[in-house]
């Protein structure tokens, strides 16, 4: 399997979740939500994340998968319009591995902005402190899905193939493979549940989350507000957002 995320890096369009929450205090998600019921955990797709280091562009494709299918219309992008929206912003150029560098998030999410992937396109992305699982269960609650970014160890590989939970070692974890690029869909007492490498119901237990996770993001899409969940009035002060977000385009 392909990993081929990078570093956190910055970008003058993230916006931070905090800024739009209603009180200091909001009421706390539900114990529990999964949102990737909608889809059996063998029709995510690879996207080509198999053979290629396009982590970050297969995960945006899986939340597109994700959203249309809450919202009555199931959209699978085609796996060649995945792999144009990775050259576009890392410089892939197919069949010479030389080029196959991984891309930053944040590059991910403004080309899914400006350009769209299988014409979706989104209103804008919102940080999340991927240190706080509260923070990360609101943005699940709300926007459908987390947008995260991890430090792979090795032993995590071993666990997916052999269709276990992603947990902690206690020895050794056999060290980081590198960023790797996933939709965190559901969460419960157990654990977060994620979509990665063609699997829909990868579970990692919060220990391992807390540890290997170094960034999140929830992304703003007219399909999941308007259409589906109708929870972000919930919580979230959407003219502030819907202010700060028309600022961006100008």
């Amino acid at each position: 399997m392909k990993l081929g995320k990078l570093s956190p890096k910055y970008h003058a369009k993230t916006l931070s979740f905090a800024a739009y929450l209603k009180a200091d205090a909001p009421p706390l998600p539900p114990e529990k939500v999964f949102r990737e019921y909608k889809i059996p955990s063998d029709a995510w797709g690879m996207f080509a994340n198999d053979a290629v280091g396009d982590c970050t562009c297969a995960a945006i494709a899986h939340y597109v998968m994700l959203a249309t299918a809450h919202t009555g219309r199931l959209v699978i992008p085609e796996v060649a319009d995945v792999l144009a929206m990775y050259s576009a912003i890392s410089g892939y150029v197919p069949g010479d591995d030389s080029t196959d560098v991984g891309a930053a998030i944040t590059d991910a999410l403004n080309y899914w902005q400006t350009v769209g992937l299988a014409g979706h396109k989104i209103l804008g992305w919102i940080q999340i402190n991927h240190a706080n699982p509260v923070r990360r269960h609101q943005g699940i609650y709300i926007f459908g899905g987390n947008d995260v970014g991890v430090q792979l160890p090795a032993e995590a590989q071993l666990q997916f193939t052999a269709g276990e939970t992603w947990d902690v070692w206690a020895d050794d974890d056999g060290g980081i493979l590198g960023g790797h690029c996933i939709l965190e869909a559901g969460y419960g007492s157990e654990g977060s549940d994620f979509v990665t490498w063609g699997k829909g119901d990868q579970k990692a237990t919060d220990r391992w989350s807390n540890l290997y996770l170094d960034e999140a993001y929830c992304v703003i899409t007219e399909d999941w507000l308007n259409e589906a969940s109708g929870l972000a009035p919930n919580m979230l002060d959407l003219d502030a957002l819907t202010k700060d977000l028309q600022a961006l385009k100008g």
